[in-house]
């Protein structure tokens, strides 16, 4: 039997640092994606906790996080899978995932994870297009993304916040 690795996907926390800060202490991950609109959040939540977390932070700027020096995309593998990241405003995402699948595809990726429209999303790629997902909004609706990758497979699903 192979493992499965597990990977948070969060984006657009605008400032719900109590719903950031639950998913960080409850939930286990080997990594998790921050796809922007909220790097202050993260930051703070990170400095907040008692213990760093456990996994890496692969972390992009939105377009309301100015100031940061993060990048605004990255490629990184996991499970055999290519994953592209980013927060998708420069991809043109309120107005259809084409242009982001394909600019995912021709970096050699087979996933593209992306926020900006705070809204779940997810399209299976066809061709020459990578998937694209969504985990939307931690702000609006409390959701973030789970992604779970075992041979080669990757499953996408989604989570919310409880209520307080």
């Amino acid at each position: 039997m192979s493992d499965t690795t597990k990977i948070l996907v969060i984006s657009d926390v605008h400032g719900r640092l109590r719903d950031l800060r639950w998913v960080l202490q409850n939930e286990t991950a080997d990594a998790l994606f921050f796809l922007g609109d909220g790097l202050y959040d993260l930051n703070a939540a990170l400095q907040l906790r008692k213990t760093p977390v456990p996994y890496p932070i692969y972390r992009v700027a939105g377009n309301c996080d100015t100031g940061y020096e993060d990048p605004i995309e990255g490629l990184v593998p996991f499970g055999g899978l290519l994953f592209f990241y980013t927060h998708g405003h420069r991809y043109g995402v309120k107005m259809g995932y084409e242009q982001l699948a394909e600019s995912a595809a021709a970096r050699g990726a087979d996933v593209a994870l992306f926020g900006h429209t705070h809204m779940r999303a997810l399209e299976r790629g066809q061709g020459v297009t990578a998937t694209v997902f969504n985990p939307g909004s931690l702000r609006d609706g409390g959701s973030y993304g789970v992604l779970e990758i075992q041979d080669g497979q990757c499953s996408f699903g989604w989570k919310r916040v409880p209520a307080f």
